[in-house]
């Protein structure tokens, strides 16, 4: 756990004093670059919440009904999605806030066929596509804040599994905290980097398949945490060109007592804001030492908060 503790006590530290510096901070108390305004929603008092997410195909068949795992190479593709996160938001305070959101899934949301030699994504696309499930029910508290120059939003999350694929493996919840901060160089740039941790809960270890006990163990992951670094452009004041690399990415399966280190991503984004609540990014992600145009993700993200 070495690999783990010492980023979480980084981040520990970079919350103390946060309530001291946002009394010191007076009118900073809303920060200003326009992502993390995103994040933190409208500053109605109630307000729709919601981020929605299409995983897409690669740069070679950006059309394709089936996604690259760039991840992890010797897998096969799966198929793309969208997802996303619809629900209310209320601002207690100018920089605390509450949501609840329902998760929105659904499996190629675009495509009315496939063409493809993948049994598993064939059987997958015959029985969910174009449906649209409502599912995992999330519970959020959330906080803007300056620290010095600093402008921060910090997460603290809860999930319940509703959505069958993950509640066949035993997963019964999941709580997440996580920090985004940016730094502004000038109006134009800023540097900005994430961290996150999550932990799962389960609530069975076997399952019983073609009357054969099976464990679940090795499909239950327990712990993960990962870090990224991003610069972030802005050509126009509502046109922002972002780079996002991983810095760390570990996972660790329940109970087990080694650390695992995923491969490391890269991110281009593009960012159109239409106001400061509503904004559209599409991206491109791959894997730095493994450029290809068929070992790439295309997809789009999509903020609607009102």
């Amino acid at each position: 756990m070495k690999k783990i503790v010492l980023p979480l006590l980084l981040l520990g530290i970079a919350n103390v004093g946060v309530m001291a510096e946002s009394a010191k901070a007076g009118s900073k108390d809303v920060i200003e670059n326009p992502t993390l305004k995103t994040l933190s929603g409208a500053l109605n008092k109630w307000s729709l919440y919601s981020t929605f997410t299409y995983s897409g195909g690669s740069i070679e068949e950006p059309l394709s009904p089936e996604r690259p795992n760039i991840q992890n190479a010797e897998e096969s593709a799966g198929l793309v999605n969208m997802s996303g996160n619809v629900g209310i938001k209320y601002r207690l305070t100018k920089q605390d806030n509450l949501s609840m959101q329902v998760g929105i899934y659904s499996t190629t949301p675009f495509h009315s066929s496939i063409d493809t030699d993948n049994a598993k994504n064939q059987k997958d696309f015959d029985e969910n596509h174009q449906d649209i499930d409502a599912d995992d029910p999330t519970l959020s508290y959330f906080r803007t804040y300056y620290i010095g120059s600093l402008q921060n939003v910090t997460f603290l999350k809860y999930q319940h599994v509703t959505r069958g694929i993950y509640r066949d493996y035993g997963l019964h919840s999941g709580f997440s905290i996580s920090h985004a901060a940016a730094y502004k160089i000038n109006k134009a740039a800023y540097i900005a980097a994430s961290l996150t941790y999550e932990n799962y809960q389960y609530d069975k270890s076997k399952t019983t398949y073609s009357g054969v006990e099976r464990s679940l163990l090795p499909y239950q992951t327990e712990h993960k945490f990962r870090g990224n670094i991003s610069g972030e452009l802005y050509v126009r004041r509502n046109v922002s060109f972002r780079f996002i690399t991983d810095i760390f990415s570990y996972y660790q399966m329940k109970k087990e007592t080694k650390i695992e280190d995923r491969v490391l991503q890269q991110t281009l984004a593009m960012t159109y804001f239409f106001n400061r609540d509503i904004s559209i990014a599409p991206n491109i992600r791959f894997i730095a030492d493994d450029l290809r145009p068929e070992r790439t993700n295309v997809g789009l993200t999509l903020n609607v908060n009102i």
